[in-house]
């Protein structure tokens, strides 16, 4: 699992299996890509995966709703 933790000037730093932090070039990059985002790695290049970023975003606003409705 690749997640993008932050970005320090011209480079991503992505978390790696929940532990690990890599320091990547924002050239590795696909276009769009944002903090919180879960990536791919192809051939040294790194993917957003629309799928796991997506499914994220929904529970983040699932808990969200929930402290609301208290």
């Amino acid at each position: 699992m690749l997640v993008v933790d932050r970005f320090e000037g011209g480079f991503a730093i992505i978390e790696k299996d929940g532990r690990n932090f890599i320091k990547v070039s924002k050239e590795l990059l696909s276009d769009g890509i944002k903090e919180g985002d879960y990536l791919f790695e192809k051939d040294g290049k790194y993917f957003l995966d629309k799928e796991q970023t997506e499914l994220l975003r929904m529970e983040i606003s699932k808990l969200k709703n929930s402290l609301w409705e208290k």
